[in-house]
């Protein structure tokens, strides 16, 4: 066996190693996260001011108005586009299960 001397202190290469590397991750991911949060709301600017110049209204970054393209009208169409989906859903389940119920499709086994 080896003998462990008493003034033996500190931190050994592989500590060492390891402790750069988990720093090393830690900063990589923050780094990695400021760069993605840094290009989403540069492409969110450009698409603002693409859709204000389109339309002819000033584009605010304020969050209590509406974005540039979501007037009244644009909104209203959006809403009969879904409602007119919704009721199409609701007529294919409808289907769906009168079908399932119409007992003239089972078929008896004789005994």
């Amino acid at each position: 066996m080896s003998k462990i001397h008493k003034e033996q202190a500190g931190f050994s290469a592989i500590e060492t190693i390891l402790v750069i590397v988990i720093v090393g991750a830690i900063g990589f991911v923050g780094w990695y996260v400021y760069h993605s949060k840094q290009n989403s709301d540069a492409v969110l600017n450009t698409a603002s001011t693409v859709s204000a110049s389109t339309t002819g209204k000033k584009a605010t970054t304020s969050s209590s108005q509406p974005a540039a393209g979501t007037d009244n009208q644009s909104l209203q169409s959006d809403l009969s586009g879904l409602a007119t989906s919704n009721n199409q859903s609701n007529s294919d389940l409808s289907n769906s299960n009168s079908s399932l119920n119409d007992q003239s499709t089972f078929t008896t086994v004789p005994q």
